[in-house]
């Protein structure tokens, strides 16, 4: 799966990409490794959830994230606070 970095809590190390298919998946940084608004990104099972590796296409850097869910609607990322 692929998307581009949406937004970015870094209070609570949660970051939203919106992916190709033009819904949400929102993981959390369990390192310091950098991402930035509009970097584009890449993980291998589309729906993983917890520990995964993410590649950061734009920075060309490889680093675990926990996935904490995926196709959730715009919507949803309002009221869970993740985006403004």
């Amino acid at each position: 799966m692929e998307g581009i970095i949406y937004a970015i809590d870094p209070r609570r190390g949660m970051v939203v990409v919106k992916t190709t298919d033009s819904k949400f998946s929102v993981f959390e940084l369990v390192s310091d490794d950098p991402v930035d608004l509009g970097d584009k990104v890449h993980w291998f099972q589309a729906t993983s959830l917890g520990s995964t590796l993410l590649t950061n296409i734009t920075q060309n850097r490889i680093f675990q994230v926990n996935f904490q869910n995926h196709k959730v609607p715009k919507s949803q990322l309002k009221k869970q606070r993740l985006i403004d």
